[in-house]
């Protein structure tokens, strides 16, 4: 838990440099169908093996956006329930099966207010300058399985955090 007692970390806290804790994922068939049951996505190569084989898989796999809410995951899990996930984009490499174990890796890359060029950012957020508007960090992020393939390449997040002059505290 942050300083601020909600769990929630604030934009003046984050460096650039910051490495995300790791989420680590165990994938089972059970978690695959609760996904699609949860997302209305029912498509048989997720979950009929027989089905899959006939294709030339060696079992059910994976949905891509899976991988993706275990993304989200890992970002809002470092930043708390006080920040807010803008973006997220991602690029699916390695199939995922059953069996797989994966763990979530990221880095904050950039720090910047609204209004200012992300791209000129100095890593500073606890001296951002005169921008008035709320708080972001961008970060890189990558899933690995248990054979150190990356199965998510190119992953990017934009997170807006809240500001701690906003809540009223101190450092």
């Amino acid at each position: 838990m942050s300083a601020n007692g909600s769990g929630s970390r604030f934009f003046e806290d984050v460096s650039v440099g910051e490495e995300l804790p790791p989420l680590h994922k165990q994938i089972d068939l059970p978690r695959m169908m609760a996904y699609g049951a949860a997302t209305w996505d029912f498509i048989r190569v997720h979950y009929d093996a027989d089905h899959v084989r006939e294709l030339g898989f060696p079992g059910p796999f994976v949905d891509g956006q899976m991988l993706g809410a275990f993304l989200a995951q890992h970002v809002q899990d470092w930043v708390g329930p006080g920040a807010f996930l803008r973006k997220l984009g991602f690029r699916n490499r390695v199939m995922v099966y059953p069996g797989d174990s994966l763990t979530c890796w990221g880095v904050v890359t950039s720090l910047y207010r609204e209004g200012d060029d992300p791209s000129t950012s100095s890593g500073q957020a606890h001296s951002a300058g005169p921008s008035e508007g709320p708080g972001f960090a961008e970060c890189d992020l990558w899933i690995e399985n248990q054979r150190g393939e990356r199965v998510v390449d190119r992953a990017n997040a934009v997170v807006q955090l809240p500001l701690r002059a906003e809540s009223g505290q101190r450092r």
